[in-house]
């Protein structure tokens, strides 16, 4: 029998490959939805406002895997570039991953790490076999997958990863834990070998030149889906393009995409291609608690026409000083959507979606999930078990600088026992959202305000509407950070939460 850690481990890495394989496989199901979408850009002004040929940030490429690139040599500069960005993942990595960040992240300073750090590391660390014979391992392999799809041979690549590993263990994990040697020895030590099988497994695969040995390609060498001839960036396989390594062109569908991403609780009705990072601080009533943490992050892949879009939301939840939860965080529920333009005019849009949050959540031993849920915004995403469906329609109207969204939807919530003890819920959930993009260069900010109402039709106890606004602003086109407050003026939430201040970080394509 596996533990709850060893069944978590394999839940995440489970999760993982079957995201590469769903959005892999979509690749020719959304090319042909593309090539519907695209109207005759002769016939009327109508038409060329609604799609022009190129409105895409990449032109998709002949082979997307391999194309001729002369190479520059690589020297020691590009090799430290390189392991700086990596080491920087690694930080990224932990800060997501870590459910106990004040005690395994915060609770440090200079005396206790160099305490650490001058300490023979210790082979027994504490953690259990699938995290140090299988998770270190892994991301060993990704790390000398990296520097070789950055262009660094096998003895610079293998010696990348005896460095990373170096460097978790000693300037990322030492700052609040004694070094683990059989860290040190099995990241690098299995996962340089493993890598180097892995890597060529991924290049005889795609030799094969059919889908099924392209996807066990991206699979086997996960760097693939990032790193194309040595640039950085993400493979959108629904449109065909390898994003973030080109100019950062706009076509007429691609500029109100941009122009109606505002929306931070419901979906746009166009679809937008983005990576998106996103921290909220929920202050909560001084008799249910402290505060209340959420964070995600989420992608965005739009259609070549930019009609057709799929995206994912992998979220946490945490609680600080709430009674019947333990301080922390808890990864919850995935979301994965698909969302098509239904009709679209000179200034108005009509899309139909789907989402459908999945029972990722590996543990809520601590009382976590169950805690959160009395923010009841965000149900499908943090009730313990549960499944969730969620079609919905929204829809925009525009006029110069100005704009009106609004969307309507339900929830269908399956096994959801966690969250009052019954087997299903369902709710009504309507939101609208008013937005100006204010004429100011270079920054170019859009200031909005978002109204959203869920209405837990199943609760016999309390049916009461939760009723959120939020008045935000969110600045730029290509790289756009947001800043948000939203309170809960009615319903049950309104009675255990003051405020939530919200920051987000987006990257567009």
């Amino acid at each position: 029998m596996f533990t709850t850690d060893e069944r978590g481990w394999r839940l995440r890495a489970a999760g993982a490959h079957l995201l590469i394989i769903f959005l892999l496989i979509m690749t020719p199901f959304c090319k042909v939805l593309a090539n519907k979408e695209l109207p005759d850009t002769k016939s009327s002004a109508e038409n060329v406002d609604s799609y022009q040929v190129g409105d895409v940030v990449l032109q998709p490429e002949p082979n997307i895997v391999d194309s001729p690139v002369k190479y520059k040599p690589l020297g020691f500069k590009e090799y430290i570039y390189d392991t700086g960005i990596w080491y920087g993942v690694q930080w990224g990595a932990r800060m997501y991953w870590v459910r106990d960040k004040s005690l395994k992240i915060f609770n440090t300073s200079f005396t206790k790490w160099w305490d650490n750090i001058t300490e023979k590391p210790k082979w027994d660390d504490g953690d259990t076999f699938v995290v140090n014979w299988v998770a270190h391992p892994f991301f060993g392999m990704l790390s000398y997958q990296f520097y070789r799809a950055r262009g660094h041979s096998r003895w610079s690549s293998a010696l990348g990863s005896v460095i990373q590993s170096t460097l978790f263990e000693y300037a990322i994990e030492g700052l609040a834990v004694q070094p683990s040697l059989v860290d040190l020895v099995a990241t690098p030590g299995i996962g340089v070998p493993l890598g180097m099988v892995m890597e060529e497994i991924s290049e005889w695969l795609i030799d094969q030149d059919n889908t099924v040995a392209t996807v066990g390609a991206y699979i086997t060498n996960p760097m693939r889906l990032f790193v194309k001839d040595r640039q950085i960036g993400i493979i959108n396989p629904v449109a065909g393009t390898f994003e973030f390594t080109g100019p950062f062109t706009i076509g007429a569908t691609k500029d109100r995409a941009l122009d109606l991403g505002y929306p931070l609780y419901f979906e746009s009705p166009l679809p937008l291609g983005r990576v998106m990072a996103d921290l909220e601080v929920v202050d909560l009533n001084n008799n249910f608690g402290d505060q209340f943490f959420f964070y995600s992050i989420r992608l965005d892949l739009p259609s070549e026409s930019g009609f057709f879009g799929l995206y994912i939301d992998a979220p946490y939840g945490g609680v600080n000083n709430v009674e019947g939860a333990r301080n922390g965080y808890e990864f919850a529920n995935i979301t994965i959507g698909a969302k098509q333009v239904l009709m679209k005019s000179t200034n108005t849009v009509l899309s139909a979606g789907l989402e459908v949050a999945v029972p990722t959540a590996f543990t809520d031993g601590q009382g976590r999930l169950g805690a959160v849920t009395a923010y009841r915004r965000d149900l499908p995403t943090y009730i313990y078990k549960a499944f969730t469906a969620t079609p919905y329609l929204s829809g925009a109207l525009w006029k110069g600088a100005f704009s009106l969204q609004a969307s309507l939807g339900t929830d269908y919530m399956f096994n959801a026992k966690e969250f009052q003890g019954d087997d299903f819920e369902f709710r009504f959930n309507y939101s609208a959202a008013a937005g100006v993009n204010v004429p100011i260069a270079i920054i170019s900010p859009t200031v909005y305000f978002e109204f959203d109402g869920y209405t837990l039709a199943s609760d016999d106890n309390d049916r009461d509407t939760d009723l959120f606004i939020t008045p935000g602003i969110r600045f730029g086109k290509r790289i756009s950070p947001g800043f948000a407050v939203q309170v809960p003026v009615a319903g049950p939430t309104s009675d255990i939460a003051e405020v939530d201040f919200i920051m987000d970080f987006q990257l567009r394509f």
